[in-house]
């Protein structure tokens, strides 16, 4: 717990940093440095599954967040390329054809389930830093809540497949804490939202973020590991860290849609 704290309590300041003063340029190669070492991690993980990676991966993946920041219009354009790209790529690779068909999903996993939320996130940052802040301040709460709680008093598990240390206590703590987080986080910073929509908005969240971990729980399950890497002492790897967010932040894009 106390080396989650550390690691913790020295990421934060320059992940704020980087939200509120750095110019979009700036923050794109952070991102495309969480995207490099995430798609790294996920890559390596699906290996014990017999995906193979392939380089041009890499490069795809990173270029997302810069279209979707710089040319949004393109995004769909730039994914059907990409998907194309993996596909054709995965034709001539050697192995069998299972493999193969294998090794091709896995990469276009990779640009999709990480390329596509990190991505929305570069593009929340030039103008709507506020509302990005509320992206992580309702997983972080959820994240903690479920922890403290699930820990001291959790003793009903509901996904003893995927995950046998969650309880039913530590999510209901999440879903309340984070909602109370985008009450609260609403009505100091964002005053123009009203009550409802920060709880939904909450709620929705904490919901996706519940889901996006639990996925990654199953992805390293399957491949029989505890963490995606070492990277950072008491949390695991990249991956580990932003598992919930991989799920928050499409939850996100998609609600601001719907509610416009």
């Amino acid at each position: 717990m106390i080396r989650r704290v550390a690691t913790a309590a020295i990421l934060l300041p320059p992940v704020l940093l980087s939200i509120f003063y750095f110019p979009l340029s700036w923050f794109l190669l952070v991102i495309d440095l969480f995207l490099f070492l995430g798609v790294f991690e996920l890559l390596r993980l699906l290996a014990h599954y017999g995906v193979q990676s392939y380089w041009l991966t890499f490069p795809l993946a990173l270029l997302l967040p810069w279209i979707w920041s710089y040319h949004p219009t393109l995004v769909l354009a730039y994914l059907v390329l990409a998907s194309l790209i993996c596909m054709g790529w995965g034709v001539f690779q050697p192995g069998d054809a299972k493999s193969g068909f294998f090794s091709t999903a896995g990469n276009l996993m990779a640009i999709i389930y990480i390329g596509v939320p990190l991505s929305i996130a570069a593009r929340l940052q030039p103008n709507q830093a506020l509302e990005l802040l509320l992206i992580l301040s309702i997983i972080w709460a959820g994240d903690i809540a479920s922890f403290l709680v699930g820990k001291t008093w959790g003793k009903h598990k509901v996904t003893p497949r995927v995950s046998p240390n969650k309880s039913l206590e530590g999510y209901i703590a999440g879903l309340v804490f984070s909602g109370l987080t985008a009450i609260l986080f609403g009505r100091y910073l964002l005053s123009t939202c009203s009550t409802s929509y920060l709880l939904l908005t909450g709620t929705f969240l904490a919901l996706a973020g519940m889901a996006g971990d639990l996925f990654e729980s199953m992805l390293k399950r399957g491949a029989e590991l505890k963490d995606s890497s070492n990277l950072m002492p008491g949390h695991g790897g990249i991956l580990d860290r932003i598992d919930s967010l991989l799920f928050a932040f499409p939850a996100y894009y998609l609600l601001s849609i719907l509610l416009k």
